[in-house]
């Protein structure tokens, strides 16, 4: 499995039609531009692929139902074991395990010393009880350890990164950004992790990752191309850039506000 993820990671990308691709990125602005402006009052919305999953699974409605996030040990897993990566790969742990008990043991001293660096996950991990804290370390081992051990790291190259989720804001509109959400990334490609069942919505939700990749990047470059892994069952989908994806991708944002409640037409 590690052989096979890290080729479809670190093969070339096919050449794109420049024009073709500038226009399809032409037009995801402008559709995204409309509905920007047509949000003006309704409140600010942040679009990511758990939204894009609801609404074109028709979860919509759910979701809107849906209490409050709060940190456990499932929400909790994925932060933390993209830190113990983070550690595997510098060369700072030599164990999953190992990892992931130092990042939880920096919450505390975070906590303990007052550090400007520690976050609403770092209070929550810091105030639980030991045997909380085990079984927190627990999913985050578990996590860890299936990325650890799906690729081949050495063969990934710089530049690497590992968990840095990228947003974009509307610059019609403080209201609107979009989530790009990528567990690792080379200048090829981006892995993302997947859970839950095979579903129609997914190609739709790594559209998204290459519609922000694209929205962010100066002078019209190409992003790499989108990968989506269940380690449950090794089983990949995989989003090649092209013009049709920034359609697909600003297509589904607009199916999602639509749901909020802002009217879903392209802009003139």
């Amino acid at each position: 499995m590690a052989d096979r993820l890290t080729d479809i990671l670190v093969a070339p990308v096919a050449p794109v039609d420049p024009s073709s691709w500038d226009a399809a990125l032409e037009e995801a602005k402008g559709i995204l531009a409309g509905l920007a402006v047509r949000r003006a009052g309704a409140g600010p919305f942040r679009v990511t692929g758990h939204e894009v999953r609801a609404a074109l699974c028709g979860d919509a409605a759910d979701l809107a139902e849906q209490p409050p996030f709060a940190w456990s040990a499932r929400t909790a897993r994925r932060a933390l074991g993209l830190a113990a990566v983070r550690l595997l790969v510098a060369g700072r742990a030599r164990s999953p395990v190992e990892a992931v008990r130092a990042r939880v043991g920096e919450s505390s001293g975070w906590i303990r010393d007052g550090d400007p660096c520690a976050s609403q996950l770092d209070r929550w991990v810091a105030g639980l009880s030991p045997a909380g804290r085990t079984a927190v370390g627990a999913e985050a081992v578990t996590w860890a350890t299936r990325l650890w051990c799906a690729l081949d790291w050495s063969a990934l190259g710089p530049p690497l990164g590992i968990g840095r989720d990228r947003w974009w804001d509307s610059p019609h509109s403080a209201l609107l950004a979009l989530r790009g959400r990528a567990e690792v990334r080379t200048d090829r490609a981006n892995l993302v992790v997947l859970s839950g069942p095979r579903r129609e919505s997914v190609r739709a939700e790594l559209a998204l990752v290459t519609l922000v990749e694209s929205l962010r990047t100066r002078g019209g470059a190409v992003p790499g191309r989108v990968v989506g892994w269940w380690p449950d069952s090794g089983h990949l989908v995989r989003v090649e850039p092209e013009p049709a994806v920034l359609t697909l991708g600003a297509e589904a944002v607009a199916l999602v506000l639509a749901g909020a409640g802002a009217p879903v037409r392209s802009a003139a």
